[in-house]
């Protein structure tokens, strides 16, 4: 079995305070990377923050690491999974069967994540997201018949 991978970036928000006297500005990047382990779905991130801070005449940029994150997903937690936007914002559109599962991830609301992808990799992300879905109904039709015996 080729190994199904796609790389990935999160839209975080530009967050900016204004104080009095200081302007802080905070720009993040995410970026990772999806791939299917046998029946799990394994997400890896990390990124840096990029922070300026102006203090009357003075500007100060500084850049922090984020660290390295990572989730196993086993497909039976996967509610749904689809590629999106092909050419216009190609985007993995990722929904676990609750909230906790992708709890960790920045960008995750109510159970869901969009995984951004470049469009130089729409094809290994539509590969990735193919073989999930297979995986899924082999996972369904497994539980299925657990429950007729």
């Amino acid at each position: 079995m080729p190994i199904l991978a796609c790389p990935f970036w999160l839209a975080l928000a530009k967050e900016t305070n204004v104080d009095r006297h200081r302007v802080q500005s905070k720009v993040y990047q995410v970026r990772g990377v999806a791939r299917l382990e046998a029946d799990r779905l394994a997400l890896e991130w990390s990124g840096s923050v990029e922070i300026t801070e102006i203090l009357g005449a003075n500007v100060r940029n500084l850049r922090q690491s984020v660290p390295a994150q990572r989730l196993v997903l086993p497909v039976s937690r996967i509610a749904d999974i689809e590629t999106r936007g092909r050419w216009w914002k190609p985007r993995i559109d990722l929904r676990t069967t609750g909230l906790g599962p992708v709890e960790l991830m920045p960008t995750a609301v109510g159970g869901r994540v969009l995984l951004h992808i470049a469009r130089r990799d729409w094809g290994a992300a539509h590969d990735l997201v193919s073989h999930v879905q297979l995986e899924m109904a082999d996972a369904a039709l497994r539980d299925a018949e657990r429950v007729e015996r």
